[in-house]
């Protein structure tokens, strides 16, 4: 049976920290955790003792993670401490916690209230997050890209079957994200997904999965960015292992810096513009000129909220990838305020890439799962 955390924070400045929250998110992601209801109780709130209690008698069962402040770590003790009329006792490192308190690690423990396990954790910005204490989830999860509807109703129907132990995600048109969840083991296994499709990449991040891939057969990548502003970059370097495959990218906004940089034509851009198929076309050429790579993605586009002119509206993308084989440009209409359009730039450009490797990247993946 699928189960979520529920997270509460004390100290709302933490919450809206631009830095701190989604570390906290990606610690927790890694455990396997969803979040199924988020909390902030402000640090000036005078009733904070009072809706920390209503939250952990309202919200259920399940597991419970409360990130404190530093001046709320304490509080966050006392209150358990209460709820079960217990004492606070010193622990082995120096902090203070409920004397009924299931395990201590530096500035986290465990505690078990009304049938739910606590974990309180102290954070801080700019400070490493402490241990978190929660068993992780046990779940895997596949990228799938199915070829056929058939195949995608197929998948859709493994889901229906099993609602509580499978979650399906259409990233995108043909790529199917799939997890898998379980008491003692993950109820779907690598071996069932092959009767339904043989097109599947292993692991949550398709990024990671990519360098791994990349990495293994020598291969070297580089991108030429122009309204992603060097978003696709960042997401390679964001994984462990970059270095391996990139050694360089290129974010060239204004035209002057196309052509210099890359060597755009400056008449490809007085005729086609550098939103256009010429534009991407030169700009992967040149970027796999400038460093040399074996694979080159240029993405030029139209983000908005302005920059729209006639037959290319906010939205309008254009996509290159060269692979010394074969060349493939696209344009894509997408929709969205301006982060969202460039976040689907990067996820239909990683599209490309898987799908540029044609059947040998699944080959690689299924000889290596």
């Amino acid at each position: 049976m699928k189960t979520s955390l529920h997270l509460i924070c004390l100290g709302v400045e933490s919450y809206r920290h631009p830095v701190l929250f989604p570390y906290l998110m990606r610690e927790i992601g890694k455990l396997g955790w969803r979040i199924a209801s988020s909390h902030a109780l402000h640090t000036l709130d005078p009733e904070i003792p009072i809706r920390l209690r209503q939250l952990l008698e309202e919200e259920g069962s399940g597991p419970c993670l409360i990130a404190a402040d530093p001046d709320h770590f304490p509080l966050a003790g006392r209150v358990l401490a209460t709820l079960k009329g217990e004492a606070m006792i010193l622990s082995e490192t120096g902090t203070l916690v409920p004397a009924d308190v299931r395990e201590v690690r530096r500035d986290s423990y465990l505690f078990r209230f009304g049938g739910r396990m606590i974990n309180v954790i102290r954070i801080e910005p700019g400070c490493k997050l402490p241990e978190l204490l929660l068993e992780p989830r046990l779940h895997r999860s596949w990228q799938l890209f199915p070829e056929t509807p058939r195949e995608l109703e197929r998948l859709r129907r493994l889901e229906l079957e099993e609602p509580d132990a499978l979650d399906l995600t259409e990233i995108l048109p043909g790529w199917i994200r799939i997890e898998s969840y379980g008491a003692s083991s993950p109820t779907l296994t690598l071996e069932a997904l092959y009767q339904v499709t043989d097109r599947v990449i292993p692991g949550d991040s398709i990024v990671e999965a990519l360098i791994t891939y990349l990495a293994a057969r020598k291969k070297r990548i580089t991108f030429a960015e122009s309204c992603t502003g060097g978003l696709l970059a960042a997401t390679f370097t964001a994984q462990p292992g970059a270095s391996d495959i990139l050694e360089g990218s290129y974010v060239t906004y204004a035209n002057r810096i196309k052509s210099g940089w890359l060597g755009v034509r400056e008449e490809t851009l007085r005729e086609h513009g550098a939103v256009s198929r010429e534009c991407v076309l030169e700009m992967a050429a040149g970027a796999q000129r400038g460093l040399p790579a074996d694979i080159a993605i240029a993405i030029s586009g139209i983000a908005g909220p302005t920059g729209a002119v006639p037959g290319k509206p906010i939205g309008t993308i254009y996509l290159c990838l060269r692979n010394g084989v074969t060349v493939r440009a696209e344009r894509l209409q997408l929709h969205g305020d301006r982060n969202a359009i460039q976040e689907q730039s990067v996820l239909y450009a990683l599209k490309f890439l898987v799908e540029s490797e044609k059947e040998k990247i699944f080959k690689f993946f299924s000889e290596n799962s």
